[in-house]
């Protein structure tokens, strides 16, 4: 697609970035001689009036925000029916690239998430959640000072759901349990998303993986927060305690607010709080380098004495954790796959007959297994139908152009995710095999089968007996 050369008063010189949300571009605005980053979104989130004058009072909001941890929004409008907003440049790159050059030590990371947490904190207090916080959205300045960017664009790109088929709007990866289930969030959710973010930071990784984006929503909704320490062993036993509070599936369970997550994380990084507050950019400061190292800098002479104290004493914490520590043993997790016993027949002779168990009742019901849908979205403009079936339950898609994969087993059963082109219909046959052992075939002749439940011989059910088709109708996402 060609770059405008002009949007609005802004002269365009570069795209910087494009997504499912956004396009931005770098642009020059001469009315004050300034350099900097215009971000247009989707024509289709003007789709009509009511959303048109939401969409003007919530970026308006945004561009209230005044922090200096916070990226500021210059100006606001639409081009023939597309939004756009004009924020400061920030010409330091993104804590995505610091990230990518290699993983952070827990000081560089208190740091930078003391003044983020700052800036969530005064956003939250006007009752502002960002809903996709990510690395991506932490600017650096030249001075190497971070920047929160995209506040409220989620909330924005929710309410425009006939742009997603879906109200659920954010980056898998980072997103809390109850945002990726289309549950009302609060500040809690942000808290989610920045314990996150620590956790790559201090791992160089994420704490979920899966073949898909669907795969990524299910792990943060079911599966246990990872365990960081196995990961990186040498990390002080108390960040695994940290990420687990800010990353708990309930959100109850979680720090109350960015500010006790920061404080916590300092406690660890530096042996103390620090002068956390929720209007104001106190504490550490952050800066980056000619060399793209982040030094924290001291407004204080006592800090460096204070500091020099706690690396000698983590050094000495650490050479005595590591004589009383014993490796902790690991369990490599396999999965048997038992398959299908085949019906054996018994040789019958004229000096031997066989003892047959005794034939079921006529009214004996042939097991189903469990097996519903629990979610239908959009996953980064993917249409996504999910589904719970038993533990021990197969599946298999009747249309070829659907494709069902298994995302996670947890809680005694599996969870299934199906995609495919939008508007895409079909069904998912979900069966539950027979588990007999070579001992209990032999009960029964040739012509019937265990039934291991009533002890007893059944006649063989038909094909697709123990069987469950559930419909799969897929979302319209573009």
């Amino acid at each position: 697609m060609a770059i405008p050369e002009q949007i609005g008063r802004y002269i365009i010189k570069t795209e910087l970035g494009r997504g499912g949300m956004a396009t931005v571009y770098r642009a020059y605005d001469p009315s004050f001689d300034r350099e900097v980053a215009l971000k247009i979104l989707p024509r289709e989130m003007l789709h009509d009036p009511q959303f048109r004058a939401r969409f003007e009072r919530e970026i308006k909001l945004v561009a209230s925000l005044e922090h200096p941890s916070i990226v500021p929004v210059y100006d606001v409008g639409d081009i023939e029916g597309q939004p756009y907003f004009v924020m400061r440049y920030m010409n330091g790159g993104s804590l995505a690239d610091l990230i990518a050059k290699g993983r952070c030590t827990i000081q560089e990371t208190a740091v930078i998430i003391s003044k983020v947490a700052q800036g969530l904190a005064y956003a939250h207090r006007k009752g502002i959640v960002h809903r996709d916080l990510k690395p991506d959205n932490v600017l650096f300045d030249e001075n190497g000072d971070p920047f929160i960017s995209d506040f409220g664009i989620a909330k924005l790109a929710e309410s425009g759901s006939s742009l997603t088929g879906s109200g659920v709007i954010g980056t898998p990866a980072y997103m809390s349990p109850e945002q990726a289930q289309g549950k009302d969030i609060d500040a809690r959710s942000d808290v989610y998303g920045l314990g996150v973010i620590i956790y790559q930071m201090l791992t160089g990784h994420q704490p979920y993986s899966a073949d898909t984006p669907m795969g990524v929503v299910v792990k943060h909704i079911t599966e246990p927060v990872p365990e960081i320490l196995k990961d990186m062993p040498d990390l002080p036993p108390e960040v695994d305690e940290l990420i687990k509070t800010a990353m708990a599936k309930d959100k109850t369970k979680r720090f109350e607010n960015t500010i006790e997550l920061a404080k916590a994380l300092n406690k660890i990084g530096f042996g103390d709080e620090g002068n956390l507050t929720f209007s104001t950019n106190s504490g550490i400061k952050t800066r980056l380098g000619a060399n793209d190292t982040i030094a924290p800098s001291r407004s204080r002479t006592g800090l460096i004495v204070v500091g020099i104290v706690l690396v000698v004493a983590l050094i000495g914490f650490f050479l005595i954790r590591n004589q009383l520590m014993t490796p902790e043993s690991t369990t490599t997790a396999t999965t048997t796959v038992q398959e299908q016993p085949t019906l054996t027949t018994v040789p019958i002779t004229e000096t031997s007959a066989p003892t047959f168990a005794a034939a079921c009742s006529a009214d004996v019901i042939i097991p189903v297994p469990e097996a519903r849908l629990t979610d239908g979205r959009c996953v980064q403009r993917i249409p996504y139908s999910t589904f719970a079936i038993s533990l021990d339950a197969e599946f298999e898609m009747l249309n070829p152009q659907i494709s069902c994969r298994l995302e996670s087993t947890s809680g005694g059963r599996k969870v299934i995710s199906c995609t495919g082109p939008d508007f895409m219909a079909g069904q998912l046959k979900v069966c539950q095999p027979l588990q007999l052992t070579q001992a209990e075939l032999n009960q029964c002749s040739p012509d019937s089968t265990f039934d291991s439940a009533n002890q007893c011989c059944v006649a063989i059910p038909p094909q697709d007996a123990g069987c469950v088709i559930l419909e799969v109708q897929l979302k319209g996402c573009n």
